[in-house]
């Protein structure tokens, strides 16, 4: 591949997340604001604790009232700041990550015609990715999270960019950074892992009958699937994320904020808000692949087009 294909194809892959990124942060930006605007506060029984549609609609309507419908997508700004580079990066490292481990597995295997990765390396590509296009992202994660709560009122983007500095400088944009890689960098490996387990099985059970599947439907069913799976286990890591960034004179550390979490509100506290980041992450992942991909295959089709009509 020359210099020039390599450059196309990354610019294609930043692309292609980018519009996945803001399509999927337009769309479910309500479902992040009542999650944190849920998981903001500590409650002190269990069974308040426990998630369910009661916690959410109260939310909604709270929401509502102080701020009307529009209210639900408050801090959309800073989300497409932060979603559309950081779901464009991601696809990036993945996309060059996935050619270096192939390229190491064809080595090490002796297989110079593999062209997929084993389980292992789907899961590693998946959560360095994640966590290095996270890192990078960091300081948009934290204005992104003070905008959706209500603990803080910014006249704008800029007056809460002064105001994060002022509670500690550089440090303060990254508030969060360890429980934040913690989550996101098991459940991207965890959800490519299953994404392309889950893919497999599809095509496999419908080669079985005979049955032709369109694309679509095979990368969004996977998607949802790992999406959801992939969310209940890393649930507690973004309840802790959440509280260190909105309150970090009560959650100094990861472990301090696990243990506080825990004596307050007992293990249901850390899933608060579950429900809500479950259902996000699931139509996100699957509203995100599946453009990613149909995005990958247009410009696929376009390139063996152009190639058949210059070679006539």
């Amino acid at each position: 591949m020359s210099l020039k294909d390599k450059s196309g194809g990354s610019i294609v892959h930043l692309g292609a997340g980018a519009l996945s990124g803001v399509t999927s942060c337009v769309l479910l930006q309500p479902f992040d604001l009542l999650k944190t605007r849920i998981q903001q506060t500590q409650t002190h029984t269990a069974a308040a604790t426990l998630p369910g549609k009661g916690s959410v609609l109260r939310a909604v309507r709270t929401v509502i009232a102080g701020d009307g419908v529009l209210g639900l997508w408050r801090g959309t700004v800073p989300s497409l700041i932060r979603n559309a580079p950081g779901t464009s990066l991601y696809f990036y490292f993945l996309n060059h990550t996935k050619d270096l481990c192939l390229s190491a597995e064809k080595t090490i295997y002796n297989d110079s015609l593999r062209t997929k990765l084993s389980a292992t390396s789907n899961m590693l590509v998946g959560a360095s990715s994640r966590a290095l296009a996270g890192f990078l992202l960091m300081p948009m994660t934290v204005l992104k999270v003070h905008y959706e709560s209500s603990l803080y009122k910014y006249a704008g983007i800029t007056d809460a960019l002064r105001e994060i500095w002022k509670m500690g400088g550089l440090r303060a944009f990254f508030i969060g950074a360890v429980p934040t890689a913690i989550r996101d960098a098991p459940y991207a490996g965890l959800y490519m892992l299953l994404y392309e387990a889950i893919k497999h099985k599809e095509r496999s059970a419908a080669e079985a009958r005979q049955l032709v599947l369109p694309e679509a439907t095979v990368t969004m069913v996977a998607g949802v699937m790992a999406g959801l799976t992939a969310s209940y286990i890393t649930q507690p890591f973004d309840m802790v994320k959440t509280r260190m960034q909105l309150r970090p004179a009560e959650y100094t550390s990861v472990i301090q904020a696990f243990t506080k979490i825990f004596r307050d509100e007992s293990v249901f506290g850390f899933f608060r808000g579950i429900s809500l980041r479950v259902l996000r992450k699931g139509i996100q992942a699957s509203l995100v692949f599946t453009l990613y991909e149909w995005v990958l295959r247009i410009n696929s089709q376009n390139k063996a087009s152009s190639s058949a009509t210059i070679r006539a």
